[in-house]
């Protein structure tokens, strides 16, 4: 389904139309139900991008299962967790605005978005049960993993996940469990505006159009956006810009000289090897 609906000169423009564009839209119409914002999208059908559930893990980032935000042991053989409980703080705030968004209406079915569900971390092999050993005893120190278990029982982890073990080899392996995790659907209903989003009510969206060109005024940002089925190229201005999407996709925003501006906000990404 294509959006074609366009607001003149708008206070707020956003850039994509993945979970980042939709918590900042949403939240702006909250404190600011006057401001007018245009969302531009690349792609026909919305959030297909990072946001979409086959691009982006649905356990929401928080740090609990995913093994990148502690890549590596350090030379006392310990695992340094102080990235894991960065991610894990903001994801919670992330949670307390969605459980507003639903207290107050502005999600009409929240099972469509968000679901509990348990966080496991599997491994294999001697080398990487040490190494979740070690993840496990740094995160449990920290009162936000307490509840977190770790186990090497083949039968145990049999309970929590028998695929992982039914038919495997004698390897050894280990996992950890989180009965409080949640799992979000990032994307949500690709036909229309993600559920915390749809309330706005003055957001604009534009999909089929890719933004060409982002200028500073003296007003604020001039915007370049290209129709992908008309080819034409329209040009609008706002107040502020926010750039939901990722950096090495967008190349205005690699130049080196981009400046950093209280008027323009960035959703900035690296490449998981990154990490």
């Amino acid at each position: 389904m294509k959006y074609s609906t366009h607001v003149e000169n708008p206070d707020v423009v956003l850039i994509g139309s993945g979970i980042m564009s939709a918590n900042l839209g949403a939240m702006l119409k909250r404190l600011e139900p006057n401001l007018s914002i245009q969302v531009y999208e690349v792609t026909e059908e919305l959030a297909q991008e990072s946001s979409n559930g086959w691009n982006n893990a649905g356990t929401g980032h928080a740090g609990i299962c995913e093994l990148s935000y502690t890549p590596k042991r350090e030379a006392d053989g310990t695992v340094n967790v102080a990235k894991v409980i960065q991610i894990f703080e903001q994801f919670e705030h992330s949670k307390q605005f969605w459980s507003y968004a639903v207290e107050k209406g502005m999600v009409e079915n929240p099972k469509e978005f968000i679901n509990p569900v348990p966080h496991l971390s599997f491994v294999h092999g001697q080398e990487m049960v040490d190494f979740l050993q070690a993840r496990y005893e740094g995160m449990s120190a920290h009162h936000f993993f307490r509840e977190m278990e770790y186990s090497t029982d083949r039968a145990t982890i049999g309970v929590w996940a028998p695929l992982l073990v039914e038919g495997r080899g004698e390897v050894p392996i280990a996992a950890t469990k989180m009965d409080n995790g949640t799992d979000v659907n990032f994307g949500g209903n690709r036909s229309q505006p993600h559920p915390v989003a749809r309330p706005a009510g003055a957001l604009r969206i534009a999909s089929n159009h890719r933004v060409v060109g982002l200028k500073k005024m003296d007003s604020g940002w001039e915007v370049r956006a290209k129709d992908l089925e008309s080819g034409e190229v329209l040009t609008n201005h706002a107040k502020f810009v926010f750039v939901g999407r990722a950096v090495e996709v967008f190349p205005c925003c690699r130049r080196p000289a981009f400046p950093r501006r209280r008027d323009w906000g960035l959703s900035h990404w690296r490449p998981m090897a990154d990490l």
